[in-house]
Formats: C-alpha cells, sequence, structure tokens
C-alpha cells in the first residue's frame, strides 16, 4: 500500500470558497455519497465564534448545498452535516481505488487530500479523472505506508485510559504506577508506550494542520 497526498482546487465548490471569505479552518470527518454525483460530508469547522456565524448564514446561499446541520459544540468550533448536489471530484475518488483518509480545507481554498491505495498507477489514474473533470490538481507526497508510522490499537487503548484517569492533568490524579496496576504492564514498558503514542499524536496534528495551511 501507499499513502499519496492530493492538492486540488474545485471550481464552485462551498468548501473550497468559504476559507477564502473567513478564517476559519475545515475538516472532513467522514464522506459518503449522496445521489449520482451528490457527497454527505461530516465536518469540523473552527475559528473565530463571529465569523463561523457568518459561515452559517452563507450556506444557506451556496447554490451547491442541498441541505446543512451544524451546530456549535463549543465557542469557535461547529460540527455537522452538509449534503452538497454536486462533487466532480468525489464522483472521480469514488471510481478510482484509492481511498480517501484525511481531507481539509486550506485557507487559499485548496484541498488537501490524503488517499491510500494499492499502487501508484491507482493515484496516477486518480489524478487524470480529475483533471478531466477541470480539476486543478497537484500531486505532493508520495510513499510506501511502511513509511508512515500509525498510532497502534494498544497505544491508543493506554492513552485514552491514562486520559479518562487524568494522568495528564495539572496535578496528576493519577500516576504511572497506577496506570501500571490497572493494565498489568510494567512502568517501563506503559511508559514506553505512553511516549511512542503521544510522539505520534503530534506527529499526526502537525501533518493536518500543515495539509491545511
Amino acid at each position: 500500500m501507499i499513502e499519496a497526498e492530493i492538492h486540488l482546487r474545485i471550481p464552485k465548490m462551498w468548501i473550497g470558497e468559504v476559507p477564502k471569505r473567513h478564517p476559519v479552518r475545515i475538516k472532513i470527518v467522514n464522506r459518503r455519497s449522496s445521489g449520482k454525483l451528490g457527497v454527505r460530508d461530516l465536518i469540523e469547522v473552527t475559528g473565530p465564534q463571529e465569523e463561523l456565524e457568518a459561515v452559517l448564514k452563507e450556506l444557506k446561499n451556496e447554490p451547491w448545498v442541498k441541505s446543512f446541520d451544524l451546530d456549535f459544540v463549543e465557542s469557535g468550533k461547529l460540527i455537522g452535516e452538509v449534503v452538497t448536489y454536486k462533487c466532480l471530484a468525489c464522483a472521480a475518488l469514488a471510481k478510482s481505488d484509492c481511498h480517501l483518509v484525511s481531507a481539509n480545507a486550506g485557507a487559499d481554498g485548496t484541498l488537501h487530500w490524503s488517499v491510500m491505495t494499492s499502487s501508484r498507477e491507482s493515484v496516477k489514474n486518480l489524478v487524470a479523472k480529475l483533471r478531466k473533470a477541470k480539476i486543478e490538481v497537484e500531486l505532493g507526497r508520495l510513499a510506501p505506508i511502511t513509511e508512515r508510522e500509525v498510532l497502534t490499537t494498544r497505544q491508543e487503548e493506554v492513552i485514552l485510559m491514562a486520559f479518562e484517569r487524568g494522568f495528564f492533568e495539572t496535578p496528576r490524579k493519577a500516576k504511572l504506577k497506577d496506570l501500571s496496576k490497572i493494565t498489568g504492564v510494567s512502568q517501563a514498558t506503559l511508559s514506553e508506550i505512553l511516549r511512542k503514542g503521544q510522539k505520534q499524536i503530534v506527529v499526526d496534528y502537525l501533518r493536518e494542520r500543515k495539509g491545511a495551511v
């Protein structure tokens, strides 16, 4: 398997136009098809509260937005669903052998995709389909998946357990020896699991932030 970074500009697509007008960050959490060419996105939008309120008003008049249901989960953060009538890039992706891992909209309107697939030929075919749909495309990093570290299930379980018990709070509500008793794992091993897991969370966060700039 390989991972590819693809940067694209989709004409008239709200997700690319909104960040040009407002200093907000849009993250696509999940994506499903809707109708023949439409898409149903679960998104997270963050930014200044007044800007997010302006975005909600503008979405009512976006010609390609069929419907949306976004709510403030906290000040400066919207989460919910946006359904569009047509997304040529999404249609091209759906017909390819590539799987979307993440998608973020940059401040300049560029959409940054991270996709995984089995071959470089699949990426080449996807890029060709996107360009055929009159979408500006730039291929970024392309590398074997073995070069990409991922957060393991064990690391995720340990970090979540440590978080829930207050290990990361100041002052700490739980110490390493407490977590060791709960998990039955030595303090040395547990410390290493936490260290590697935290490092990968930071790496993933910075990679995502870089893609959204």
